[in-house]
């Protein structure tokens, strides 16, 4: 059984569309003057067959959790609806004094992250560290963390916590924690925190928030909304398939961005920890089968590639182009270094002169015909720019060879091995007599 070497290989080669090596190596020795093929070994037949592969898994860099500190500054525009204040991942300048906010009984107030990108993440907790105090024996706090659009609507709940006890009347720190729930993050949504006070105590008019710098703050102790579940937390599954759809690609190579994974034997390979917009491309053989594209990770997605992987026809002919060559051991490569590692496909010519090579890719692939199933005997050879499905290819021999339709009597006398080449004694051609 014949395996593509690529299976083995460690890393594999550059993506570039047509041939991937110019080197032109010896080819094996071509045919003498063939009048018909006596092939008496077993030959292969159908396609390249590939080891089998385990699925594989890539898992991205992790990325840091976003901590969100809030500003007094407005949001990044267009200005949601309701308005709320500004909160980014960047902490206040460390000169900068703090400002506090009275937070009046009943009331919502709220502050939007700057516009995200696409992602995912599971259910995680969310903590918001606080500094408040109050004029009363206590007051109390709502927290409420969602997920809106751009324009501050489609709310999607992420979490809350009902209830936080502030008891102290002179600026302390609090710690807030929030469960929250997965959730899919679109391209301009925003994170939005919402702050409720519900009062209390004999005077429970307001509470009062000091935020955005540093005084009764401390550094690294501000004010913030802080996760421990990262955004980049989505999955991604891709087959690559063929042109038609009817046939998965076991090794082709993926990159998704500058990771990069291998089909397995049912063409799947799959990714963790994605978000945002990744760039895909897919390489087979050294040739780039489809366009590099975006896919926009908002969610864990499962998607075919269809690919510029097709069948083609290879008909061979004698040199007189009069008639076919039966029994012809036809093989594409990705060189013309014809040797087993830069194998694409293989077959044999059925009575038609025909064989069917399943799954070849698109560019400039170089098809030979060999007289032996040893691939010792080389009778033609010719490249061709392969763009679509079904397309064919016409190998013409060196030499009249095969079961043809010529008026010819043809007799071959004995195949011999000298020197360690294999070659063929010359053949005695007769006319035939009318």
């Amino acid at each position: 059984m014949l395996r593509n070497s690529y299976a083995h290989s460690g890393v594999p080669l550059l993506a570039v569309q047509g041939r991937i090596d110019d080197t032109v190596l010896s080819a094996p020795r071509h045919a003498g003057a063939i009048c018909i093929l006596i092939v008496s070994a077993s030959l292969l037949i159908g396609s390249t067959t590939f080891d089998s592969l385990d699925q594989h898994s890539v898992e991205s860099a992790p990325v840091s959790d976003p901590t969100y500190y809030l500003h007094r500054t407005f949001p990044q525009i267009p200005f949601p609806v309701p308005f709320g204040l500004r909160m980014n991942t960047t902490a206040p300048p460390v000169a900068q004094t703090e400002t506090s906010l009275s937070l009046n009984k009943g009331t919502n107030y709220y502050w939007y992250s700057d516009l995200l990108i696409p992602g995912c993440a599971a259910a995680g907790t969310w903590t918001f560290y606080l500094w408040a105090d109050t004029p009363t024996a206590q007051s109390t706090l709502d927290v409420h963390v969602d997920l809106t659009n751009s324009g501050g609507t489609n709310v999607r709940a992420i979490g809350n916590f009902i209830g936080k006890t502030i008891t102290a009347l002179t600026p302390t720190s609090y710690t807030i924690t929030v469960p929250g729930s997965g959730l899919g993050i679109q391209n301009g949504d925003r994170i939005r925190l919402t702050l409720t006070p519900e009062g209390g105590g004999t005077n429970d008019s307001h509470m009062t928030l000091i935020y955005d710098g540093y005084g009764s703050e401390t550094l690294g102790a501000e004010t913030r909304l802080s996760t421990a579940v990262s955004f980049s937390n989505c999955s991604l599954n891709l087959r690559v398939r063929n042109s038609s759809l009817t046939d998965s690609i076991a090794g082709a190579y993926v990159y998704v961005n500058s990771s990069i994974s291998k089909t397995n034997a049912t063409g799947w390979t799959s990714w963790t920890a994605l978000g945002g917009f990744v760039q895909v491309s897919v390489q087979y053989f050294g040739y780039l089968v489809n366009g590099t594209f975006t896919i926009a990770l908002d969610s864990n997605k499962t998607i075919d590639i269809r690919a510029n992987i097709y069948d083609v026809t290879v008909t061979t002919r004698p040199a007189n182009q009069q008639g076919i060559l039966q029994t012809a051991n036809v093989t594409a490569y990705n060189s013309t270094t014809y040797t087993p590692s830069n194998m694409i496909a293989t077959g044999i010519t059925g009575s038609n002169g025909r064989v069917t090579l399943k799954d070849v890719p698109a560019g400039v692939l170089f098809f030979t015909s060999y007289a032996r199933s040893d691939y010792s005997v080389l009778i033609s050879q010719i490249s061709q720019n392969i763009t679509a499905n079904g397309q064919s290819v016409t190998l013409v021999a060196s030499q009249n060879a095969g079961n043809t339709t010529i008026p010819w009597d043809v007799y071959i006398v004995a195949s011999l091995t000298l020197g360690g080449a294999s070659t063929l004694n010359r053949n005695t051609w007769r006319r035939r007599k009318n």
